[in-house]
């Protein structure tokens, strides 16, 4: 405040006296609120003595009253000469422009920041406390780093227009900024055009027009190129523009929006989890590897940490870390075990923040469990030491005290309170280890490496025990302080040592008379020893393998692989292995044998010498080609029965007996069943086929009992809506136990059977009525005829009156009609033994007169037109089967009435059987009627498939496809539901060629 009263630059005071004339009222009343201020005032002199300090100054600088007039600035302070502050205290004297600094002094132990400004008389300190800040500076918030800046920043652009839109005011940062010399009496349009544009014109006019204060961001281009932050506020004469050039700040904004994706991609990069909490508990933040850690928990981002992690708001050890970090600001950090969801030792450090606290965590789990892993070993090697008599020890070695590791076994042969030091232990060895000790020791110590000495030692029972000491000096400064080891009892080993050298002979015996092949090598590849066994069968000494005779023993064929592979060996150190043919010397015969050898090394790797075996496989050999023989054989079986399995025209499964789930399945199974093998492997049964019956069938099969031929029927999931037959069969599969470890399934497909019974008995009741049909047909002829010729004698008669005649002829033309239905009713029923030229009007006009009165009755609208004479060759009483079938088909299709639509015409029909194409001729049957789905079109040509229940067989369309191919024609339809434009079209395309080979259904 006192900065902003007092102007705390020359340019506000300056810009102040261009507003005010009254300065002399100004400066009492500032002189007033000095001495009130909270800031400290110190003023000096020419001479540096103080003239003036108020009340905050002797607080802060703890000066006393008598000091004010009387003594130098320097003289209280000398710790302040040589500093940054004596300098610009001079530098103000002598410069009169103002300064700024922010000083320590040590004798009050206090920072403080001071203002030095030239006076009349010399120089004033504004200065205050900033101890408590400069102690916080580390954690001061973005608020004051902006406020800071603004301290540091020049002054903004302050410019005042009237309401003609003239400059009437503009200070020196608005020159600066704009780049222009006068500003005073332009016009703001004229002389900034850019000003016309957006958002510039639109806030200028709402502040002028509408005195409404606006603020916005935006970018002036050339000359300025600058971005402008704008404060238009009105005032009475007209508005003033207050801006400030920001365009470091919007490029220092782009350099941060950089550095936080540069941070983000960093933190979603680090293998340690981030999580950052908000004051209300809430997650605002969290990195890839944290979603991941905390992954079972879902979406976590604005959800409360308490009630996604209930146990964390126990109170333990997070409860207390957490709170500690956002209450008090003090960071924490923490190994916990959090369990259900996430069973997961995690370390976590929490550290505060604006806004909350971070949380940087990761899981420690493995660590923790290889620190128990640890603990357990510990133990263990406690409880080995004990179990294998193993004594630790630690002597200090300028005492020789000796303290013993814990469970240490007495292996000394005395108890080890009786040898508590190193003198005590020199008595119970043997005279003549004594000096090779001291001699061990010493050694020891001069090297720093371990040393690894075996002695003897006298037990209190009398008997000799061999002991090997293991130890090392522990040096501090590179003098011993200590030595530290183990001993272990070796008197056993020492013992089987000496039985080994007295067994060497009996080994070298055995190994001669062992019936295997033993050899030995030398690393420069001679070979040094073999068995008498393999030596009589090679018919070589001992002087012979030394040389390269050895070589010679082996079929000529395999000498030159015999000898690389073994140069190979002996050159890599890999082992050696091969298979040989070696001739036996008593009589020539070559045999195969199987030779193998391994390099004995020392402890630095160095080869010492080969151990090998050679092994006789001849006999083996000849059996494992015999058996690779039958092995192939075998797999041709068992390839030919799974393609037997696979290809099978019956349904072929195996089922598990306990869960009655698919193990095994073949293509013709699961076609019946219309699911891919996949989805089917593994599912049960009964939720695949839900037949009444079939659980109760399987059951007998896991019992035991096979079931031969059993007929079910029901629906399938994937065919809702059709009734399926099937003839199964279930036969139990036995282990070695006699237990059934597998079921059996055989499924023969009888639906189509089933259907082609049904259609059989349609058929034949069909055919019955129709043989009816005609002999009523031929029998009603004859009356017809009678009745035909009595009713033109009568219309012969003058005498009839006119009314009558009328009627006469009316009777007249329904006996025609009765007469031709008959007619057409015997053509059907007659079977044609050759094909006849037939029009298409022929064909479809005797079909039309039959449906005539159903016709009329269904309100159908019948429209046929025959485009052509053209008589084709066929057997018609066929193709009027196939035209029945189509238009009894549309008129099902019209129940609520349509238009009925035949048409005939020439036609040249190509197709993929005839690319050149043919002549012929196409009949076309198209309805109005509901049109058909993409499934029922699918199936329609398919045996017994049919929309019309009970009253269809689904065998017309099956069986016209076939009349139509037996006369090389070409049946094909189209269908559409539109709600507008629905109904079915079937074209019908019969060639005019005669054709060879047509023949009678």
């Amino acid at each position: 405040m006192f900065e902003r009263m007092t102007g705390s630059t020359s340019v506000s005071v300056n810009r102040r006296a261009n507003f005010r004339r009254e300065a002399d009222a100004e400066n009492d009343y500032l002189a007033r609120l000095i001495a009130q201020i909270p800031e400290a005032v110190l003023c000096f002199d020419h001479n540096w003595v103080i003239t003036y300090a108020n009340a905050e100054a002797i607080k802060i600088s703890c000066i006393q009253p008598a000091d004010i007039h009387s003594k130098t600035y320097w003289e209280l302070f000398p710790d302040t000469l040589g500093t940054e502050l004596e300098r610009i205290c001079h530098d103000v004297m002598l410069t009169r422009v103002a300064q700024q600094v922010e000083h320590f002094y040590e004798s009050l132990d206090i920072w403080v920041d001071i203002h030095v400004l030239p006076t009349d008389d010399g120089i004033s300190l504004y200065y205050r406390d900033i101890t408590a800040r400069k102690n916080a500076e580390g954690l001061r918030d973005q608020a004051v780093n902006q406020l800071q800046q603004i301290f540091d920043s020049d002054a903004d652009s302050i410019v005042c227009i009237d309401r003609n839109w003239n400059c009437t005011f503009a200070n020196r940062a608005a020159l600066s900024i704009l780049k222009t010399h006068k500003l005073v009496g332009e016009n703001l349009w004229d002389r900034f055009p850019s000003n016309r544009q957006e958002p510039f014109r639109s806030n200028y006019l709402a502040a002028m027009e509408r005195r409404v204060p606006t603020e916005f961001e935006a970018y002036y281009p050339e000359p300025l190129d600058i971005w402008f932050k704008v404060s238009a506020r009105p005032y009475e004469e007209g508005i003033i523009i207050i801006s400030s050039d920001i365009t470091d700040r919007k490029g220092a904004e782009f350099l941060r929006d950089t550095s936080i994706r540069q941070l983000r991609q960093v933190l979603e990069t680090t293998n340690d989890a981030v999580a950052s909490i908000d004051r209300d508990w809430n997650f605002s933040f969290l990195n890839r590897r944290a979603k991941e850690l905390l992954g079972p928990k879902g979406e976590l981002l604005g959800k409360s940490v308490w009630r996604e992690f209930p146990v964390a708001a126990q109170p333990g050890e997070i409860l207390h870390h957490l709170h500690r970090a956002m209450d008090e600001g003090i960071p924490g950090e923490f190994e916990a075990f959090y369990p259900d969801p996430l069973n997961l030792w995690l370390s976590v450090q929490c550290r505060p923040f604006d806004d909350g606290i971070v949380l940087f965590f990761r899981d420690v789990t493995d660590r923790r469990q290889a620190e128990t892993v640890l603990q357990e070993q510990q133990d263990l090697l406690a409880s080995i030491q004990k179990t294998a008599l193993v004594a630790t020890w630690d002597i200090e070695y300028a005492t020789g005290k000796i303290t013993y590791g814990a469970g240490s076994y007495p292996v000394f042969g005395h108890p080890l309170a009786d040898i508590p030091d190193y003198r005590a232990f020199k008595k119970i060895v043997l005279p003549e280890y004594v000096p090779i000790i001291v001699a061990s020791i010493q050694g020891g110590v001069e090297t720093g490496q371990m040393v690894v000495q075996d002695f003897q030692v006298r037990a209190a029972d009398g008997r000799t025990l061999w002991l090997e000491s293991r130890g090392h000096a522990v040096m501090a400064d590179g003098v011993p302080t200590h030595l530290r080891g183990l001993t272990i009892d070796i008197t056993a080993r020492k013992k089987n040592e000496e039985a080994l050298v007295a067994s060497e002979a009996r080994y070298r015996v055995l190994a001669d008379l062992n019936p295997q092949a033993i050899w030995m090598g030398a690393p420069d590849s001679r070979i040094t020893y073999a068995n008498q066994n393999f030596l009589d069968y090679l018919g070589l000494t001992i002087e012979d393998l030394n040389s390269s005779g050895w070589l010679g023993a082996f079929h000529p064929d395999d000498r030159q692989r015999v000898q690389e592979t073994w140069n190979h060996s002996v050159a890599t150190g890999e082992d050696y292995d091969l298979e040989a043919r070696i001739v036996r010397a008593r009589d020539g015969h070559p045999r195969w044998w199987w030779i193998r050898a391994q390099p004995v090394r020392d402890e630095s790797g160095k080869i010492l010498h080969w151990l090998g075996v050679a092994i006789d496989i001849d006999d083996r050999k000849t059996f494992a080609e015999t058996l690779q023989q039958r092995q192939e054989e075998t797999e041709r079986q068992r390839a030919e029965l799974e393609t037997i399995y696979e290809n099978a025209p019956i349904g072929l499964s195996l089922l598990d007996p306990v869960e009655l789930r698919y193990l095994r399945i073949n293509d013709r199974q699961a076609q019946t069943i219309g699911l891919p093998k996949e989805k089917i492997i593994g599912q049960v049964i009964t939720d695949i086929a839900p037949l009444p019956g079939l659980k109760e069938l399987l059951q007998m099969a896991v019992s035991g009992q096979s079931v031969r031929n059993h007929l079910l029927e029901g629906e399938l999931p994937t065919r809702p809506g059709e009734h399926r037959y099937w003839n199964v069969s279930y036969s139990p599969v036995y282990n070695t136990n006699n237990k059934v470890e597998a079921i059996t399934a055989v499924i023969l497909e009888m639906t189509n059977q089933k259907k082609a019974e049904a259609a059989l008995i349609q058929s034949e009741k069909l055919a019955a009525v129709g043989r009816l049909a005609s002999s009523i047909s031929h029998e009603i002829n004859n009356p017809l005829e009678a009745i035909t010729n009595l009713l033109y004698l009568i219309n012969l008669s003058t005498e009839l009156p006119e009314g009558v005649r009328r009627y006469v002829h009316t009777a007249q033309n329904e006996l025609s009609r009765v007469c031709q239905i008959a007619t057409q009713t015997l053509r059907f029923h007659r079977q044609a033994v050759r094909a006849t030229h037939v029009s298409a009007a022929e064909l479809v006009d005797a079909v039309l007169n039959l449906y005539q009165g159903r016709l009329a009755n269904s309100s159908i609208k019948v429209e046929a037109t025959y485009a052509s004479p053209t008589t084709v060759l066929c057997f018609e009483n066929d193709i009027r089967q196939v035209l029945n079938n189509l238009i009894a088909n549309a008129i099902d299709a019209m129940r609520q009435g349509g238009r009925l639509i035949v048409r005939a015409h020439d036609a040249i029909d190509y197709s993929p059987e005839y690319p050149e194409g043919r002549l012929g001729i196409r009949i076309t049957i198209a309805d109005t009627g509901h049109g058909m789905s993409p499934a029922v079109q699918a199936r329609l040509f398919e045996p017994f498939y049919t929309t019309k229940d009970l009253n269809g067989t689904g065998l017309g369309l099956w069986i016209s496809a076939g009349i139509i191919s037996r006369h090389k024609g070409r049946l094909t339809f189209r269908s559409n539901q539109d709600s507008i434009h629905h109904g079915s079209v079937f074209s019908l395309f019969l060639p005019s060629v005669e054709e060879v080979g047509i023949e009678p259904q």
